[in-house]
């Protein structure tokens, strides 16, 4: 059995189904265990397909599915509208929520309506047990609830926006009973990471950060239909992680 992980899908269902491919993932198989860390829309253009794609895999007891910032804009906005189609616009225009939004918008009711209940049912953090080491998966930063004394930075709105830096310690202000080894996360692409522990420029595709604490995986999927983006687009890539031995795969 082995354990994976993939965030910031953003639309690119294509390469995400290679991916699985690539790892050998199988929902309907009980070898695996498969989780995804947010942000399933937005930004690429089959957006709603891939958030409908990721609710079938759910249903397997083996995926794992967490919320992310673009996933929670994407919730806000169904709850904030009625009736009229006017979502928020820096999340439908600056953050490209209408790859999402427009799309959605054409569903039936009852398909809208199991979109809304999935997407309030995501977590916002998970445990992931790995031999002896205790990892936390969440789409940016830890989310405890109501477990042990938390400082301020530990809240639903930094689980999914807070930048962490390469060489911080996520748990720092985490006093509860449970030690954690490493915290997984997506939402701020590698080449960051990178770049900030080297204090210059990166070059060459986006891989998968280890750090003292964290390990991030997003390569930057987001940008693979935008090359207009230059570098930033030809070093894109979508990554998984198998936890077990730390071994990274990647598509473009």
């Amino acid at each position: 059995m082995s354990t994976y992980l993939i965030s910031d899908i953003h639309g690119a269902i294509e390469e995400f189904i290679l991916l699985l491919s690539n790892i050998g993932f199988d929902a309907s198989s009980k070898e695996d265990e498969l989780y995804l860390l947010g942000d399933y829309g937005d930004w690429g253009k089959k957006s709603i397909e891939t958030i409908g794609y990721v609710m079938d895999l759910s249903g397997s007891p083996n995926v794992h599915c967490l919320i992310g910032n673009h996933d929670l804009m994407f919730l806000q906005a169904i709850e904030a509208d009625r009736g009229m189609g006017v979502p928020d616009i820096v999340w439908y225009e600056v953050n490209k929520g209408y790859k999402t939004w427009d799309d959605y918008a054409r569903l039936s009711e009852n398909n809208k309506r199991a979109v809304y209940e999935w997407l309030r049912s995501l977590p916002f953090s998970v445990d992931i047990q790995m031999g002896e080491k205790l990892y936390m998966a969440a789409h940016a930063y830890p989310y405890f609830g109501n477990r042990g004394k938390l400082g301020r930075i530990y809240t639903k709105n930094e689980a999914v926006w807070h930048r962490a830096k390469h060489n911080e310690d996520p748990f720092k202000n985490y006093h509860g009973r449970k030690k954690y080894d490493g915290l997984i996360i997506g939402h701020t692409p590698t080449s960051y990471f990178y770049y900030n522990r080297s204090g210059g420029t990166v070059s060459g595709p986006n891989s998968i950060f280890f750090g003292e604490k964290i390990i991030a995986i997003d390569c930057g999927a987001k940008i693979l239909d935008y090359p207009e983006f230059g570098e930033e687009y030809e070093n894109a890539r979508l990554a998984a992680l198998r936890l077990d031995d730390e071994k990274c795969f990647y598509v473009r």
